[in-house]
């Protein structure tokens, strides 16, 4: 009797279940139509009144056209730098007085400051820092950090020595003159030049230390080798060498030896001043304020407003009875 009542309830309750599933199914069944319908009813609705979004766009390229005449063309360009004296962050942070300048359209400042004349200041429009970001922690830069959405985040590398200088200017003929103005600025700044000086007296010293241990290593591995019988044998007319784990070792210190040379020899050479210019400002072909991109960002206002006029109009005896 107690078996056949347990068999019931397991039978009951698998039955339950089924219907549990059932109902379950046929609900995400009707959420699913329903979504469909609803979506079918949006884009007939859209398409029956698609004049509100043909004049959407009509206002959308009239106020693009109107803005671009009306407005002085704007371009950017960016330059990438090499922070030699220090790293990035006082350099840029120190380049942010010249961008508040710029905003401020302080150009006799600016012009002061960079030791330029203050007609090519005035081109100037604005002017920001980025940091170079590197995913793979390989020494090269994966991208520019325009956000600021790499700078809290621990998982990305943010490049110290390198970052990029983005000017807004009115005249990209003056980009030449204006790279010069920011080397000038940084060049007469007290602190960079005293870090500077500071770096190349002990890189010659690093470097004539290096010259010294290299020639004394020289000096060491010949006699180890004319006069160590332990590392030459001569039988024979035959010469047999008896301990290359010595050799290697005196080639790997001086393989050591010669790149830290060269590493010393190339920052004195190439990285010899506060900053080093890799790459200079290009010449921009199209204005950023053009009439495509005034029309990016319109378009989307216009559309909104015509979208919302639409539905307004059509469910206006509904919202006002």
């Amino acid at each position: 009797m107690s078996t056949n009542s347990n068999q019931n309830t397991s039978n009951q309750n698998e039955v339950d279940l089924l219907a549990l599933f059932a109902k379950l199914g046929d609900l995400i069944k009707k959420a699913f139509l329903g979504l469909i319908n609803m979506i079918g009813s949006i884009l007939v609705f859209l398409l029956r009144k698609w004049y509100y979004f043909a004049v959407a766009i009509a206002l959308t390229i009239l106020s693009a056209y109107i803005l671009n005449k009306a407005a002085e063309p704007i371009y950017h360009s960016d330059m990438l730098i090499h922070s030699n004296a220090t790293t990035n962050q006082y350099i840029m942070t120190s380049l942010k007085k010249l961008g508040d300048y710029a905003g401020e359209k302080n150009f006799e400042a600016l012009a002061n400051e960079m030791n330029i004349s203050k007609e090519d200041a005035s081109k100037i429009r604005g002017l920001k820092t980025f940091w170079l970001y590197d995913i793979e922690d390989d020494g090269m830069y994966d991208g520019i950090d325009l956000n600021g959405r790499y700078l809290s985040d621990t998982s990305v590398v943010k490049l110290k020595y390198q970052f990029v200088v983005r000017v807004d200017i009115l005249d990209p003929g003056v980009l030449e003159i204006i790279e010069t103005g920011f080397v000038n600025y940084l060049e007469s700044q007290p602190y960079l030049i005293a870090r500077n000086k500071q770096r190349l007296l002990e890189l010659e010293a690093r470097l004539n230390q290096t010259n010294y241990e290299i020639e004394k290593l020289d000096s060491l591995q010949k006699r180890e080798y004319f006069t160590n019988p332990d590392h030459l044998r001569q039988q024979e007319s035959q010469v047999i060498f008896t301990s290359e784990k010595t050799v290697k070792m005196y080639h790997n210190e001086m393989f050591n030896l010669l790149e830290l040379k060269q590493e010393c020899e190339r920052d004195l050479t190439i990285y010899s001043d506060i900053v080093t210019v890799i790459e200079s400002f290009t010449i921009p072909l199209n204005p950023d304020n053009g009439s495509v991109n005034y029309a990016k960002k319109l378009i989307w206002y216009f559309l909104g407003l015509a979208l919302l006029l639409s539905v307004v109009i059509a469910f206006r005896k509904q919202i006002w009875p």
